[in-house]
């Protein structure tokens, strides 16, 4: 699995670092209603974008999961309650009827 790690992320970040480089024109950010003008490289605010996408969708994907997580808590509670309940031993008993 660590090998498909480095396998994933050495071309990605290649892939980064290449796209910062050949976008570094300078543009100019305005926030309309406000005064205020930021000149920034082209490629910094397609990265916050980009990092503010995947942050959204996370976040999305976390909250519609949030019910599965809960039911898999309660399900190891229960499971380690009936573990802890079970005074039982479990030795081999005579089939009831038997003698």
């Amino acid at each position: 699995m660590r090998f498909l790690y480095w396998i994933i992320s050495i071309p990605l970040a290649v892939l980064i670092a290449v796209f910062a480089v050949s976008n570094r024109a300078l543009v100019t950010i305005s926030l309309w209603p406000l005064p205020f003008e930021v000149d920034l490289p082209l490629f910094l605010p397609i990265m916050v974008a980009l990092l503010i996408g995947l942050g959204i969708g996370f976040a999305f994907e976390w909250l519609l999961q949030g019910k599965h997580r809960r039911a898999a808590r309660r399900m190891d509670s229960e499971l380690k309650r009936i573990k802890t309940d079970d005074p039982t031993p479990h030795t081999d008993q005579k089939a009831i009827g038997h003698s």
